[in-house]
């Protein structure tokens, strides 16, 4: 059932293009991408820019079946698999049952008919739950740009001044209010979340509107999907964080260094400080303040070598078969870079004269210094930084990220300006 749900959906263009969530080649690197990229692109614009982050209140249990199964007729699911989705989700019965060892005895309650809520546990869960909500993103007006992963709904609103943005906030918030509530879903406004996005580390006005006789307030940060974004997309608050974990890690080391060989110790820091530090690297590696998280990588290859603190890390990356901060930062963007070629564009599709960098990216129009930091600016730069003959495989992406881990290792760069001097 669900190889073919998910394969009428994809082959008919169905799912909405908005949705990130529980889909096939789409990762949540590319939701976190569209929401902070649409939102320096506008400030790159000079137009204002703010974001409604939605909390749902048991999503997956609150599904309607009757109107689920509604979208699935509507969505072409008719006949013998419109009865099989039927037959999947009604008629299921539920009770609860409490036991006392002390007074042995148990207490049950009546069986009764589950009418709402999607299987968990299933893999056809969450497919069933991204067609209830795929209608969401088409009634939304102009200047609205939804980024949905699963349960989690942000929507990112433009304006051409503060007063049009405060407006669209409040007729917005009044649209996704009455959508939820027509789909018997809760959206939780103690918990749901407006800020607005600014460039202006010196405003101190605090950005809030009414909406139903009441003051919402905006809040300067927020966690979106794992990592913690603030108003001037700044990552500090991610590094900070990041700092905590990766210190806990080091102490961790330190502790086992006794006990574990050298092959061991990689094992534990793939496991654990590798796969902390690499989430999200894309968006904050090339920050300022990312120069203490490398830092902390350094002390911990020195712990796994059992070398002193003096001694250089250049070597022991390279023997140890480990990128540097910069070299995974540059490694991990040419991945997203060669799994999204398609929003990118070639200097031959803009014009047709034959430049020595006609087989170059070509770099939008760069106003703020934080759009140029941004993860299209930098995935551009760097690839047009790349050696030739490394650029040429990006279409072969199996062999290009071979070929380009093999030389990022071989070159073990402290910086990103490093790797474009060299």
């Amino acid at each position: 059932m669900f190889k073919r749900l998910e394969q009428h959906l994809e082959s008919n263009h169905i799912l909405a293009a908005e949705q990130f969530g529980f889909r096939k080649g789409i990762s949540i690197e590319n939701a976190i991408f569209t929401l902070t990229n649409n939102v320096l692109t506008e400030l790159n614009q000079r137009h204002q820019v703010g974001g409604i982050f939605c909390d749902l209140t048991k999503a997956f249990d609150c599904v309607k079946h009757n109107i689920l199964l509604n979208k699935l007729y509507y969505y072409g699911i008719r006949g013998k698999g419109h009865c099989s989705f039927k037959s999947y989700l009604e008629n299921r019965k539920q009770k609860v049952s409490t036991s006392s060892h002390i007074l042995e005895q148990e207490n049950s309650s009546n069986w009764e008919t589950i009418t709402s809520g999607v299987p968990q546990g299933s893999i056809l869960g969450p497919l069933l739950f991204i067609i209830y909500l795929n209608d969401l993103p088409g009634g939304l007006n102009q200047g609205a740009n939804p980024v949905i992963y699963a349960d989690d709904t942000s929507i990112l609103l433009t304006a051409n001044t503060n007063d049009q943005l405060k407006s669209k906030f409040h007729s917005m918030l009044a649209y996704m209010i009455e959508w939820f509530s027509a789909n018997s879903l809760a959206l939780n406004m103690e918990k749901t979340n407006i800020m607005k996005f600014t460039t202006n580390y010196r405003q101190s006005e605090v950005f809030q509107i009414i909406h139903q006789n009441k003051i919402v307030m905006g809040v300067n940060n927020i966690k979106f999907l794992g990592l913690e974004l603030d108003k001037h997309v700044s990552w500090k608050n991610r590094i900070q964080k990041l700092l905590s974990k990766l210190s806990s890690a080091c102490y961790l080391a330190r502790r086992m260094y006794a006990c574990c060989n050298l092959n061991t110790f990689k094992i534990i820091y793939f496991a654990y400080f590798h796969a902390i530090m690499e989430y999200g690297i894309i968006f904050w590696g090339n920050s300022v303040e990312s120069k203490r998280i490398f830092q902390k990588r350094k002390r911990i290859i020195r712990i796994m070598t059992g070398t002193t603190a003096r001694t250089s890390c250049r070597p022991l990356f390279r023997e140890l078969q480990i990128l540097t901060l910069a070299s995974q930062y540059i490694f991990s963007l040419m991945r997203f870079l060669s799994s999204n070629l398609e929003i990118y564009k070639f200097n031959t599709s803009i014009h047709n004269i034959n430049t020595r960098h006609k087989l170059k990216l070509h770099m939008p129009a760069v106003r703020l210094t934080i759009y140029h930091k941004s993860v299209y600016c930098n995935s551009i730069h760097i690839y047009n930084n790349l050696p030739d003959d490394l650029a040429r495989l990006v279409s072969s992406r199996k062999h290009f990220l071979i070929q380009l881990k093999k030389y990022l290792i071989d070159n073990p760069f402290y910086s990103v300006e490093e790797f474009i001097q060299a």
